[in-house]
């Protein structure tokens, strides 16, 4: 279908421009005739002035003296042929002109300024939008060649740590490989992070978690840190300070790690205190998170204190340790993108105090999502499973040997296509029931191997993972709309492998460090089904209790499901005294979610 002809492309805008002008000036000089002339009014400039402008606003400055000129025309000679009496005779209507003239000019001039401000805000939003495109693309391009790499080697130090045979100081040798190989990967996600930030790509993702927890485990995370330098790590916690909140957990963890870890890196001698506290507002509900990190170490002078959040900059004595003066640049910029603010107070050779203040949302312990316990290494799959084919689609040697390593041990049935088109062509022979797929690879990437794979028999039901050393948020969002399943992150561990298979494809696994894991069969295995005939408040009541790990409630709650139900009874009786409160939670969690 054409497109229909219109004005615009039958004419560049130059002479558009010229064509409005005159169209505009016979509009003004027709009302000057009727009705301002039909009324006895002698003003000749008074429909010129708002034509003149018009005409400047939408054509500049050629255009707009134009339009004045013609306005001048019709004063000075068209009088007579217009309304026959001239417009002009007397000399202050030739005053009025001149004033005309200049005011025209003026205007012209003004709204050309504007006109080429807006041109060139328009070529500068387009460069910067080129260059954040760029630079977007720059950072995908990078985050996955550092990542990919680093996929290899922290996951095979892992694998061969805990193999037999390997002397302790072996195994020392592979903990340095994998520490020197964790700290490349966090100086990696700083860098990144930082340029995240700047492209405007970094997001809050608010979600509910433990923050006593949480600190605890930073806590302890850096006071071997502080052992080893003699230092006093104190925490002062006051009682208004929440411990259920809803917030970005990770970017709070990260700004108390980077602050944490700064001061106790740079205090030779004293102490390291972190305190925590609240600040109630309008809302109770919605409280200030206040955390202050204080030490006794080397200090920052006043001059030096305005650039210490600056990126790659390290101040004073700092400049002498190792790191990239990236951790205080990205902590201010997370603390700002969660609304928040932070400051230093500082006496160089005496100590530092930097203060932060957060909104967060106060949360209930009872909306936390149980994280699932950690049960050890795993050796196998329960008895009385089928046998499951997972298909890796990578094309990076390294990575799918390790994808291999990890999953081959405990039972699967696994097999390897080295690019999209193999693998599209391997899922047809073999129908795996779960596929890893790369989204980088020659000859056909992951997303499009997706697509042909999902128009194929039997390519809606099986399960497919992104495997991606992309970090960004944006490239989860866009395989999961291209009809992947799930998203995994290189460096990826081998329990978040198998925390994926267990959640897409309900299998049961066997650790090493639970026996009682492998006397569950498969028949006594708990499903949402199976607790659904429950009363709403009988589940209720037996979720709070697992919540609140009450041994004694728990159990008086399966003796009230006992009387009702006696086979279920048993079979949640039998998990509970294996603790098997996990399983219990996850049976329960969809029917809370459908309960109104």
């Amino acid at each position: 279908m054409n497109n229909p002809i219109t004005l615009n492309r039958l004419l560049p805008w130059t002479w558009r421009r010229y064509i409005v002008a005159v169209a505009l000036i016979a509009v003004a000089a027709s009302l000057r005739v009727w009705p301002l002339q039909s009324l006895g009014s002698t003003l000749v400039w008074l429909t010129f002035y708002p034509a003149v402008m018009v005409i400047a606003i939408y054509g500049g400055l050629s255009a707009g003296l134009l339009g004045t000129g013609l306005a001048c025309l019709i004063a000075i000679f068209g009088g007579p042929i217009l309304v026959h009496q001239p417009f002009i005779n007397k000399p202050a209507d030739w005053l009025g002109l001149m004033v005309f003239v200049m005011t025209g000019t003026m205007i012209s001039s003004v709204a050309e300024a504007m006109r080429r401000a807006n041109v060139r805000a328009r070529l500068e939003q387009k460069k910067a939008e080129a260059a954040n495109q760029a630079k977007s693309i720059f950072l995908a391009s990078m985050s996955h060649e550092l990542r990919t790499p680093l996929n290899a080697i922290l996951g095979f130090s892992s694998l061969l740590r805990n193999e037999a045979g390997f002397s302790d100081e072996q195994r020392k040798t592979l903990d340095i490989i994998n520490r020197s190989g964790m700290h490349l990967l966090n100086l990696i996600n700083d860098v990144l992070d930082i340029s995240k930030v700047e492209a405007g790509q970094y997001q809050v993702e608010n979600s509910v978690f433990d923050l006593g927890g949480m600190v605890r485990e930073v806590t302890d995370l850096m006071r071997l840190r502080a052992e080893e330098k003699h230092l006093q790590l104190r925490l002062d916690q006051a009682s208004k300070f929440p411990r259920f909140i809803r917030a970005d957990a990770g970017k709070l963890r990260q700004v108390l790690i980077n602050l944490v870890g700064n001061a106790v890196k740079f205090t030779g001698q004293g102490s390291v205190t972190l305190r925590l506290n609240a600040r109630l507002t309008q809302d109770p509900h919605r409280p200030i998170l206040i955390i202050e990190v204080e030490d006794t170490g080397i200090g920052i002078a006043a001059e030096d204190q305005v650039r210490i959040f600056d990126p790659f900059v390290q101040v004073g004595e700092q400049a002498t340790q190792k790191g990239t003066g990236l951790g205080l640049a990205i902590t201010r910029k997370i603390v700002e993108l969660m609304g928040g603010q932070i400051n230093i107070e500082s006496t160089l050779g005496r100590g530092s105090i930097f203060h932060l203040e957060v909104p967060v949302e106060r949360a209930e312990e009872t909306e936390l999502i149980i994280a699932k316990i950690n049960l050890g290494q795993v050796i196998g799959l329960a008895p009385g499973q089928p046998e499951y084919r997972l298909l890796i689609v990578e094309d990076q040697l390294e990575n799918w040997l390790l994808l291999k390593h990890i999953l081959e041990p405990v039972g699967f049935q696994v097999r390897v296509a080295e690019n999209g088109a193999e693998g599209v062509k391997e899922f047809q022979a073999w129908q795996p029931h779960l596929i890893w797929m790369d989204m980088r690879m020659p000859v056909m990437d992951g997303l499009e191997a997706t697509q042909r794979i999902r128009a194929l028999p039997g390519g809606r039901e099986v399960k497919i993972m992104a495997l991606t050393a992309s970090t960004f948020k944006e490239e989860r969002d866009k395989v999961i709309s291209a009809g992947l399943d799930d998203f995994i992150a290189k460096p990826y561990r081998a329990d978040e492998i198998f925390d994926c298979l267990v959640r897409h494809l309900g299998l049961v696994l066997v650790y090493a460090e639970t026996p009682q894991a492998s006397r569950l069969k498969p028949a006594s295995l708990l499903r949402p089904e199976d607790l659904a005939p429950l009363s709403a408040a009988l589940r209720q009541e037996l979720t709070g209790a697992l919540l609140q790990l009450d041994g004694s409630q728990i159990d008086a709650s399966i003796r009230r499901i006992s009387e009702q139900n006696p086979a279920l009874g048993s079979l949640l009786a039998s998990h509970a005294g294996q603790l098997g409160y996990t399983a219990i939670l996850q049976a329960l969690q969809p029917l809370a979610e459908e309960t109104p």
